[in-house]
C-alpha cells in the first residue's frame, strides 16, 4: 500500500504534467530534455522539503549545442572556402591550406556561439519550467488552504 507521501508526489507529478501539456511548447524542443527539467524541478523540491544534499549531476540527454555549432559552421565555411578557390581557379594546395585555416577558425567561432546559444535555450527552459512548477505549488497551497 503506498504511503500517503507517495501519493502526494504521484498527484502532484500528475498535476504538473497536465499544466505542463497544457503549455505551448516549440516544436523543436525535445521533449526528453523537458522530461529532464521536471523530474530535476521534482527532486530539487523533494530535497528542499527534507533538506538533504544534491545528488550528482544527472546525465544529459540529446545533442549538445556545444558541439553541434563548431561542426557545422567549420564544415560549411570549409566547403565555401574550397568553392571560393575553385571560382577564382587557384592551386589545389592554396585552397587546401585556404580551406583547412578557414575551417579552424570557424569552429572555434562556433564554439563560443554554441556556447552561448547552450546556456540561452538552458535558461529558457529552466524558467519555464521554474514557472511551471511554482504555479504547480501555489495551486496546491490553494488547494490545502
Amino acid at each position: 500500500m503506498p504511503s500517503p507521501t507517495q501519493n502526494d508526489h504521484a498527484s502532484n507529478a500528475a498535476a504538473l504534467k497536465a499544466e505542463f501539456d497544457a503549455l505551448h511548447i516549440p516544436p523543436n524542443i525535445d521533449s526528453r530534455l523537458l522530461a529532464l527539467w521536471i523530474e530535476r524541478e521534482q527532486e530539487a523540491i523533494e530535497r528542499e522539503q527534507q533538506k538533504t544534499t544534491p545528488p550528482s549531476q544527472p546525465k544529459k540527454y540529446g545533442r549538445s549545442l556545444l558541439r553541434l555549432f563548431p561542426a557545422y559552421i567549420g564544415i560549411a565555411v570549409m566547403c565555401l572556402s574550397i568553392i571560393l578557390g575553385l571560382i577564382q581557379r587557384q592551386e589545389p594546395a592554396t585552397i587546401l591550406q585556404m580551406a583547412c585555416v578557414a575551417f579552424l577558425i570557424y569552429t572555434i567561432v562556433g564554439f563560443f556561439i554554441g556556447m552561448i546559444a547552450e546556456n540561452c535555450v538552458n535558461d529558457s527552459v529552466e524558467t519555464l519550467l521554474r514557472d511551471v512548477v511554482k504555479r504547480n505549488q501555489t495551486m496546491e497551497e490553494g488547494e490545502n488552504v
